[in-house]
């Protein structure tokens, strides 16, 4: 049945017209038509629609069909494209000039309420939600060829209606760390032939993010149309694809995780050499205990406190791909908790993957990070030499820090060599400090390269 909005009455001085374009019955795909939704307060607006694919909304319309980039200067939509919707769940409504940031939700008929005050878009369904009958897990998965679209494991339906579960074994890849992982994805249809990707990505629901790495046993987000997978630890899980919620779970079965030697921090630590994806101060394993790692840290006393814990870092191609922060924000851990402010001696829980940092105030601490699956644990920050873990030490291996219009050196160096981009050499000797303009740098300390740049 094909549901209908009312005609918007004359809106407010205040106010500005909403249309709804996209897969949304009586909108389309068309930059001068829309459906008008009814303005029933000052910037709130209401409809009935029948949702079967991406949409969006703008606020003003087009005289020519195809001006997309007038149209797009006044479009709002989800953080990301294809953003899923959950049924009453309030989701931000954000301004996206020039690109597409479209809503999407499973299939059928809602109450959307766009709240331009609060910029929130509720979708609310008033009827039954067409969910695929079947669904299927691919990837690298143990039975099936890895990545191929006419090939996948069909997961079971459960009692309740878009709930699927399946026990699979995800083929890892043979190092430690993010380098054990096998990446997967979802879809409702294979295709005929391994060549032909069009059925299965018409039916795909990916991660919200570049290599989105699992911990076991939590809730991850669907992105209906996506194409990011999910990096998982190889071994056995129950994988549970709940299309009602739009999220996805593994709980592991039989799965034996492999730590990595190191973890690594940038930011403003000493010794990590600021914000850079191919460098960090490496922080090691405590030996016998796998998933521990400890050292003495020193947060730099005249910035803000901010640093990042990652599994691994850039390498030099990675460094400089044009994804290479997705590549290193899919490594990176993250706050699992509301604030990312460490308090000292309280462990805090944390995830893999993200952009955000950790911030305590400046001073040496012991860290301690105890990782309990390769994608999450906790890290807790004592006061210096209190991490209770004998026989730990962090060798002080001299390296450049990266500030405001200098170039530190942190650690005993015997010889140091800057050089500029050009590969021209701008002090030697045995530094302690450079004075330099804005720019990326090589620092050879001992021998050894470093890249840093001062800003």
């Amino acid at each position: 049945m094909m549901a209908a909005a009312a005609v918007a009455a004359c809106s407010l001085q205040a106010s500005a017209d909403l249309y709804i374009i996209g897969g949304v019955v009586g909108a389309g795909w068309s930059t001068n038509s829309g459906l008008q939704m009814t303005e029933t307060s000052t910037n709130i607006y209401e409809a009935t629609v029948t949702i079967n694919s991406g949409f969006s909304f703008v606020t003003q319309l087009t005289e020519n069909p195809d001006d997309w980039n007038t149209l797009n200067q006044n479009r709002y939509g989800g953080e990301y494209n294809n953003y899923a919707l959950t049924s009453g769940i309030p989701a931000a409504l954000v301004k996206h000039p020039g690109y597409d940031n479209n809503f999407t939700a499973t299939p059928g008929e809602y109450e959307l309420v766009v709240d331009m005050n609060q910029m929130t878009v509720t979708a609310t369904a008033t009827g039954k939600v067409s969910y695929p009958e079947t669904m299927y897990i691919a990837g690298a998965l143990e039975g099936i060829t890895a990545w191929q679209p006419n090939e996948g494991i069909a997961m079971t339906a459960g009692d309740e209606d878009g709930v699927f579960t399946a026990t699979v074994t995800v083929v890892g890849g043979g190092a430690a760390g993010v380098g054990s992982f096998g990446y997967v994805g979802f879809t409702s249809q294979l295709s005929e032939t391994a060549d032909d990707w069009t059925a299965f990505n018409s039916g795909r629901y990916g991660a919200t993010s570049y290599n989105q790495a699992v911990a076991p046993d939590r809730a991850y987000t669907l992105q209906p149309g996506g194409q990011n997978s999910f990096g998982v630890a190889g071994g056995e899980y129950e994988v549970t694809l709940n299309l009602a919620e739009n999220n996805v779970t593994f709980t592991p079965v039989d799965v034996e995780y492999s730590f990595p030697e190191n973890l690594y921090l940038t930011g403003n630590v000493d010794g990590a050499s600021g914000w850079i994806m191919d460098n960090g101060l490496a922080i090691p394993m405590v030996a016998g205990t796998p998933g521990l790692y400890t050292a003495t840290i020193t947060i730099t006393a005249d910035t803000d406190g901010y640093f990042a814990i990652s599994a691994a870092i850039n390498n030099e191609d990675e460094a400089v791909a044009d994804n290479a922060w997705d590549i290193f924000n899919s490594r990176q851990y993250i706050p699992a908790g509301a604030t990312d402010v460490l308090t000292l001696g309280e462990p805090a829980e944390m995830v893999m993957s993200g952009n955000k940092s950790f911030t305590i105030t400046p001073g040496t601490y012991d860290i301690k990070v105890q990782l309990s699956s390769i994608a999450a644990g906790t890290v807790t920050m004592l006061e210096q030499g209190t991490s209770g873990v004998d026989g730990v030490e962090v060798a002080a291996e001299a390296r450049p820090v990266a500030g405001d219009g200098r170039i530190v050196i942190a650690g005993d160096a015997d010889n140091v060599e800057v050089y500029n981009i050009g590969g021209s050499v701008v002090a030697k000797g045995n530094l302690t400090e450079v004075t330099c303009p804005q720019g990326v740098y090589i620092v050879r300390i001992d021998g050894k390269s470093h890249k840093v740049v001062v800003k």
